[in-house]
């Protein structure tokens, strides 16, 4: 699989790549049943159905749509996963459709969440979520990425966040700096932190000058610390790079959508020079610096195996 750096723009059937100026793009959210493949299956049937009737060509799912979170992943669980990652594919190919949304993802003794995006069918990469949310134990089931992913699409140059990993700004600037105009982040973010949720997707949307389709959940489920309920809001946000929200899901499933424009995000850059006015040898200066402090803090490589 292909995890680092980003892929070129694919060619259409007649061998041209495509830029698009304008298209529709839809967040499908719904209630993630745990463990529930067919179920969660049929509700990203009829959200891509719903999507596709209007006019939607970029299409975003939540966070391990399949399956949700699960203190264990058997064999019978995994092989149902991944073939609701086929058919997804399917739909992709059958309705010229560029789907987002990550699945569960087994890789020899490991587990991952991950993105895996297709576009008219074609699979252009896969990205492993980087940061694993350990206050609800994602770390001792599921392990992390080290690369991002930027492809270049039928609907334009996007990157790839999942969930916490928007508390990271770290890697959404490294996404502004490959010229990503997309930044799409499947979630299942809970209500007791959802206004930190609405604003950091507004925050990367203004600060890395990109639309921002962020996609959350709608439903409850129990903690994996604790086992009581957490509520999700359902409260999927288009955002564009001026920071307005465009869409926003009011708590029921379904469908938002809103129209995208690509030239907003150049126009943006433009007015805006943030590119031309940044300090890049201040910034590696100042990391550097922050470096020692920054692995001190970390408990990455602190305890071999504890996230596999």
């Amino acid at each position: 699989m292909g995890y680092r750096g980003w892929v070129p723009t694919p060619a259409l059937d007649d061998g041209s790549a495509t830029e698009p100026e304008d298209f529709v793009a839809a967040c499908v959210q719904f209630d993630v049943r745990q463990g529930d493949v067919a179920a969660n299956l049929t509700a990203v049937r009829d959200g891509i159905t719903e999507a596709i009737a209007a006019g939607a060509t970029l299409v975003v799912l939540p966070e391990l749509w399949a399956t949700s979170f699960l203190a264990e992943y058997d064999a019978a669980t995994l092989a149902e996963a991944a073939a609701a990652e086929r058919e997804v594919r399917e739909l992709s190919a059958q309705h010229g459709l560029c789907v987002i949304g990550s699945n569960v993802e087994a890789s020899g003794d490991h587990l991952h969440n991950t993105v895996q995006i297709y576009d008219h069918g074609r699979w252009l990469g896969a990205y492993r979520k980087l940061h694993l949310f350990s206050p609800n134990l994602e770390d001792r089931r599921l392990s992390p990425g080290d690369q991002p992913l930027v492809v270049d699409t039928s609907c334009g140059r996007l990157g790839v966040l999942v969930c916490y990993d928007l508390r990271f700004p770290e890697l959404a600037r490294y996404y502004f700096h490959c010229g990503v105009e997309i930044l799409t982040v499947p979630g299942q973010w809970p209500e007791a932190r959802a206004q930190h949720w609405r604003t950091l997707l507004r925050a990367r949307a203004i600060e890395d000058q990109m639309f921002v389709l962020g996609c959350n959940r709608t439903g409850q489920e129990p903690s994996q610390r604790n086992g009581e309920p957490m509520a999700f809001p359902g409260d999927s946000r288009i955002v564009d790079p001026t920071g307005e929200v465009l869409a926003a899901g009011a708590g029921a499933a379904g469908v938002i959508l809103a129209p995208i424009e690509l030239r907003k995000a150049r126009t943006v850059r433009r007015i805006l020079p943030v590119a031309r006015d940044q300090r890049p040898k201040v910034y590696r200066a100042l990391f550097e610096a922050a470096w020692p402090r920054m692995v001190e803090a970390s408990r990455e490589d602190a305890e071999p195996g504890a996230t596999s």
